[in-house]
């Protein structure tokens, strides 16, 4: 997985890679024009497997969470504002800890984590406390193996809600925040379809959030958008076609052709082609398949991160190649 943010305070973007074999978190910074230099690495959990950025302790430097599913912890790693980060300080997660999302879920300004616990089937909120400390978690019940989970406002009513997704089950829960760090019972969605990621946004330009997801199933190579309602109920799936015989892994959103529109960007690792595909908004929650590229054969191109890492005012994307390369790729936006 790769994450972005600007670690040593320079203005130009840095990369954080997870190396999930050598239990530890790449730290590589931009040096300009959508370069980088050398990986320094610091110590996580055993099989680091998902992360997060934010500025943990309000000190205006960005940290790092990791979850760690070879021992079922959380790492926070507090930066120091020069590219590098402290010691991590671990904290015990449910089974299997899968994904991590954050946001201030109790409005008190303070960073708090929402981590998809595998086989413990629910999701765990930490609180943060002060000085970049987190209580413990306070779990809900999800669908079965959770495998994400994200954040946003689904009712409109000013709280974070949470929405999760499994790659094994055609099912979406939905938990509405209450504003003080807890949550409502799950809403379960069904769709025909078995999601390996999601992602928010608005779609169709009415106000309300939307859903996307990325699914996994060979027989249905797509990527699905269910418009919100804003009541925190959510329309039928609609799909739109990424290829034959595809099975989307993960899904971003960015504005890749500066139109105002929101565009999707979405990794098919088991595709013939390796590649990710750019998928166009239209401005009314639909999408069409603009452009695929190739990431290379052997390739496994899994998580993607979007920012403009060469200051040209285009959005570019970062894409983690999760096989022995053990590479990050870059693509530079070249739409005109």
């Amino acid at each position: 997985m790769v994450a972005i943010g600007d670690f040593n305070g320079d203005g130009i973007l840095d990369l954080a890679v997870l190396n999930n074999g050598g239990n530890t978190v790449s730290v590589l910074l931009g040096v300009g024009s959508g370069r980088f230099g050398s990986q320094t690495t610091f110590p996580t959990g055993p099989t680091p497997f998902s992360m997060a950025v934010g500025d943990f302790n309000g000190d205006g430097r960005l940290d790092l969470v990791v979850v760690n599913n070879g021992d079922n912890t959380m790492s926070v790693l507090l930066g120091t504002g020069s590219g590098s980060f402290g010691p991590q300080t671990i904290y015990s997660t449910g089974s299997y800890p899968y994904r991590i999302a954050v946001g201030d879920l109790n409005n008190d300004g303070r960073l708090d984590f929402v981590v998809a616990n595998f086989y413990s089937s629910n999701v765990g909120v930490f609180l943060g406390i002060d000085n970049g400390y987190f209580g413990p978690q306070t779990t809900y019940p999800t669908i079965g193996n959770p495998t994400f989970v994200a954040i946003d406002d689904f009712n409109g009513d000013s709280y974070l809600d949470l929405v999760v997704t499994s790659q094994y089950w055609p099912t979406i829960s939905v938990l509405l925040g209450t504003g003080s760090g807890t949550f409502q019972l799950q809403i379960t969605l069904s769709i025909n379809s078995t999601p390996w990621s999601i992602a928010t946004g608005d779609f169709n330009g009415d106000g309300r959030v939307d859903l996307v997801v990325g699914n996994g199933s060979p027989s249905l190579p797509n990527v699905g958008v269910l418009l919100g309602k804003g009541n925190g109920s959510f329309g039928l799936q609609t799909m739109f076609s990424v290829g034959s015989k595809l099975e989307v892994v993960w899904v971003a959103i960015g504005d890749f052709n500066g139109d105002g529109l929101k565009d999707l960007a979405v990794s098919n690792p088991f595709s013939a082609i390796r590649n990710v595909g750019v998928l166009l908004g239209s401005g009314n929650g639909s999408f069409v398949l603009q452009a695929t590229i190739a990431t290379g054969n052997g390739s496994f191109p899994y998580g993607i991160a979007v920012a403009d890492f060469n200051n040209d005012g285009r959005l570019d994307l970062a894409v983690c190649d999760n096989n022995s390369k053990n590479r990050v790729n870059i693509f530079l936006n070249t739409c005109t």
